[in-house]
């Protein structure tokens, strides 16, 4: 891993990688209003224990649509800049500022054009660089998370299987992970399609093996106005109380200064799949039109905020193991 590539967690990390590897992009795009929209949109690469295993990959979910689909491209039809997030998959256009789709297989047809305006993106610094903070030094991590933007206003449209849909002042968001494997057990929820507007929220709680014993990690971060507040098992911050079944996830976090509570809520979820040892193999699924009630407290427990996103992305897989 370089500097370059360590403190830009955006860009493509797996370069030098041949197998027992996978780098995916997670975009999302949520469009409230009458006839509402979530597309979650995953690009990537997976590189399993031998070139014969080794493919590019889209994965879609639609919320209108109600389904997900996983789609494979030849590993060479994958391209990625070097300095700077561009990823093209056989003519799909991947990049901070604008996603460009062109996916004509079997029962999916999507394409066109959608904007991503006023990016902002996870702060990086010498002590943090990036939502894992000190952990994204040590090289021999499982699985690796990077936030690129908490949240963004999108331009422009897309046609899902002859349907037109404008996503214009739409609410988006990017982050990706890299590594091996996904974890053993994890939660994930994400949304910033809150009340109010200037709220952006993302929590991931997973059981990590590290140097080898198994411990429950988390980090996540809260975005409100000017405010962000980041958390981890790296700044200190504990988690209070875990709780979660196959549909409902309740999480508090105390930190030095706040008390946060997530309270996820699953809603209709829709297939997909996540790496084991490169190859992408493993069935989980995910809900991109879910609920999390966000509540924090200061230090002497006043109520600072309390509010229920949605459109939320939230995954829980073997959740009720991480108790164990």
């Amino acid at each position: 891993m370089s500097l370059y590539s360590l403190f830009h967690p955006e860009i493509f990390q797996g370069r030098h990688k041949k197998t027992h590897y996978f780098e995916g992009w997670y975009f999302k795009m949520a469009l409230p209003g009458r006839q509402p929209e979530v597309l979650s949109i995953i690009p990537g690469v997976a590189l399993g224990a031998s070139e014969e295993e080794r493919h590019a990959f889209i994965q879609v979910i639609s919320s209108r649509e109600g389904k997900s689909w996983n789609i494979h491209f030849p590993f060479e039809s994958f391209k990625a800049d070097e300095k700077k997030l561009f990823v093209e998959i056989a003519g799909n256009h991947f990049s901070t500022e604008e996603i460009i789709l062109n996916i004509n297989h079997e029962d999916l047809i999507l394409s066109g054009c959608v904007k991503n305006l006023e990016t902002h993106s996870f702060p990086v610094t010498l002590a943090s660089p990036g939502i894992m903070g000190w952990y994204a030094y040590v090289p021999f991590m499982e699985c690796f998370h990077g936030v690129v933007s908490t949240s963004h206003t999108l331009w422009g449209s897309l046609t899902l299987n002859g349907n037109k849909i404008d996503m214009s002042e739409g609410i988006g968001y990017i982050e990706k992970d890299w590594g091996t494997s996904f974890p053993e057990a994890w939660i994930w929820m994400q949304s910033n399609c809150f009340p109010s507007t200037n709220i952006s929220c993302m929590l991931s709680v997973a059981k990590i093996p590290f140097l080898g014993h198994v411990f429950p990690g988390f980090l996540g971060f809260v975005k409100h106005g000017d405010e962000l507040i980041r958390f981890g098992t790296y700044t200190g911050a504990k988690i209070t109380h875990l709780e979660s079944n196959e549909t409902q996830a309740s999480v508090q976090i105390q930190t030095k200064e706040k008390q946060l509570t997530f309270l996820a809520e699953l809603g209709p979820a829709s297939k997909l799949v996540a790496p084991r040892q490169g190859k992408m193999e493993r069935p989980l699924l995910e809900s991109i039109i879910g609920t999390i009630t966000l509540t924090i407290r200061d230090k002497d427990g006043a109520l600072l905020l309390e509010e229920t996103g949605t459109m939320a992305g939230i995954e829980l897989s073997e959740a009720g193991n991480l108790k164990s």
